[in-house]
């Protein structure tokens, strides 16, 4: 729970500053052609060390949504 307008609006800046970072990330991957697969591959969520069935499901999910939405804003 978040007790505070003023502290919802610094978590919702911080996780807008994620995602455009992810979002960055993503972009400066893409230099060449890649797969979805290739992309959840390189991590945009996960650091390489860190292993679970979780991971390859979370990366690959993450980055279709970011893609969907980089290719729907142009």
């Amino acid at each position: 729970m978040i007790e505070g307008a003023a502290e919802f609006a610094r978590r919702l800046d911080a996780f807008v500053g994620v995602v455009e970072r992810r979002d960055a990330a993503l972009l400066s991957f893409l230099d060449e052609p890649r797969t979805v697969e290739q992309i959840a591959e390189h991590r945009l969520v996960y650091r390489p060390h860190v292993e679970g069935p979780h991971v390859k499901p979370v990366e690959r999910r993450t980055a279709v949504r970011h893609l969907d939405r980089l290719i729907d804003t142009g």
